[in-house]
């Protein structure tokens, strides 16, 4: 080997050296630029995140015109935003773009670099042609292996830089702005279900389309119309079935709290020291099986709404914390000594007479005046008939839906014979009993209520004093006896039993344990 030659090796690898640590500067600057370039467009708002891939990859690469293409299949892919540096952002038809480029990048889930673009097998195609391009990128976007879309990319200069763009780099970078792109999808699909759902259930308990025609629900709605703008406490009296909670939930959303939290707890449902910590939450080792802090009711409601179904039946414990509460703001979580504030509207429900309650000595007078700052009643079914004309066709439409049914017509006898009867379970009884006339229907005409029996009235005691021949019965063993009635009505469906006695899921196994029925 000659010197000269030896010289010239030398020099061959001194510049491959060189060129190697070039790359390799470029390279870590370009991973430099990708971090900063991930972070600005990692936005959960999908116009700015769309908007500033385009920006960022435009700038990254050199190039003058680029679009997002979005769809998981070629077949789906289509321009949703086109830039230009010079123009702007253009109409999605105001970009050429080269379909083919577009759709291999998706496919392959590779990156395409076309260095000499009129030199390759795409320099004859039209876009090509008439907008003189030189170079094309297309980079998928692709997320959890799924296929997002491609961002497409060109220009017509002659000096670019793409043949010195590195590929794994481009890839990388596509990477970033599919998660970004997801992200800010699935948090805008939150947003909009978010807005239907809260649509929903605003339309849901807007009082004004309350189905009535009597005299008595038309002055219900003027109580809800008059107290929901406001913070005062609301107590909402009537009987099982009435539907306080549909009314406890028109005047939350029709208020001024609407966009926070409705929370509701039934305080018959369960025992003092649980019903206490769900309520107040609790610290941790306060009690056999406080394993870790737990945040109640108010607190978690906070800004919103508790809703205090059948109040009638908390202890005298649970009356005096709430008084507090009502009175405060304050509480405290079971085992703590620190105050806490809640800022909760309460609406409270029973169907005892609380005033009798007071009077007898079984419910704190204090309590009862903040509770019912405005009073409101709801009368049983019995007593408002002729909202019955249009509660049945209302119920009919609902179950039609649920239970894939087509009834059109309701007989002017069926009719006339719901409205006769008494419903003592009131509005739940005449919706479920409806249902079960639906399921049964096997045309376009609502079947007859034969063989269908109304729930009986719970045994009344007798009140012209304890009769000597039998012992006067208690509390307990009439609530038992209804219950037992109740399933025997319902065929021994436990479901369908805790529907007539008005128990949700949470409470009706623990109250009928407590009863000692058989489930």
């Amino acid at each position: 080997m000659t010197t000269e030659t030896g010289a010239n090796i030398l020099e061959s690898l001194e510049a491959a050296q060189r060129r190697g640590i070039e790359g390799l500067g470029r390279k870590a600057v370009a991973l430099e630029r990708l971090l900063a370039i991930s972070q600005e467009i990692s936005t959960l708002d999908l116009p700015t995140a769309l908007r500033r891939i385009l920006l960022h990859v435009l700038e990254l690469t050199g190039t003058r015109r680029g679009a997002l293409l979005l769809g998981e299949t070629a077949a789906e892919l289509h321009v949703e935003l086109a830039l230009d540096l010079e123009r702007g952002e253009l109409p999605a038809d105001g970009l050429a773009v080269s379909r083919s480029v577009a759709e291999q990048a998706l496919t392959t889930g590779e990156v395409i670099v076309v260095e000499n673009a009129p030199a390759s097998v795409h320099g004859a195609r039209p876009s090509v042609v008439r907008l003189r391009l030189q170079a094309l990128l297309a980079i998928p976007l692709k997320a959890r292996d799924r296929s997002l879309g491609v961002i497409y990319l060109d220009t017509d200069l002659p000096q670019h830089a793409v043949h010195r763009l590195d590929a794994s780099i481009l890839a990388a970078f596509g990477s970033q702005a599919a998660i970004a792109l997801e992200n800010a999808r699935l948090h805008q699909q939150l947003q909009d279900e978010h807005f239907l759902l809260r649509r929903s259930l605003e339309e849901s308990f807007r009082f004004d389309e309350i189905l009535y025609r009597s005299p008595a629900m038309h002055r219900v709605c003027q109580s809800i119309r008059q107290v929901m703008a406001s913070d005062v406490t609301v107590l909402i009296s009537g009987e099982t079935g009435t539907g306080k909670e549909l009314v406890a939930r028109a005047i939350h959303h029709n208020g001024p709290r609407k966009d926070k939290r409705f929370l509701g707890q039934n305080a018959g449902a369960l025992p003092e020291n649980l019903l206490e910590s769900e309520l107040f939450g609790h610290r941790r080792g306060a009690f056999s099986g406080a394993v870790e802090n737990k945040v109640g009711l108010f607190e978690a409601a906070d800004g919103g709404t508790v809703f205090l179904d059948e109040i009638g039946e908390a202890s005298p414990a649970l009356q005096v914390r709430l008084l507090r509460l009502l009175e405060t703001g304050t509480f405290r979580r079971v085992g703590e000594t620190v105050d806490r504030r809640a800022d909760v509207r309460v609406i409270a429900a029973t169907n005892r007479d609380l005033a009798g309650e007071v009077r007898a000595g079984r419910f704190r007078a204090d309590l009862y005046y903040r509770l019912s700052v405005f009073p409101i009643h709801l009368p049983p079914l019995r007593e408002r008939r002729e909202d019955i004309e249009v509660l049945v066709p209302h119920f009919v439409e609902r179950f039609n839906r649920e239970l894939g049914r087509t009834v059109r017509t309701i007989p002017h006898a069926v009719l006339a014979d719901l409205a006769r009867r008494d419903w003592p379970g009131n509005v739940r009884e005449l919706q479920n009993t409806v249902q079960r006339l639906v399921l049964l229907s096997s045309g376009e005409e609502l079947t007859g209520l034969d063989g269908i029996s109304a729930a009986p009235p719970p045994p009344v005691p007798q009140t012209d004093g304890p009769s000597t021949d039998q012992p006067f019965p208690t509390l307990e063993s009439v609530e038992r006896e209804h219950v037992r009635r109740a399933l025997e009505q319902a065929g021994g469906n436990l479901s369908q039993a805790a529907r007539l006695l008005g128990l949700n899921r949470s409470t009706r196994r623990w109250r009928l344990k407590r009863l000692n029925v058989d489930l």
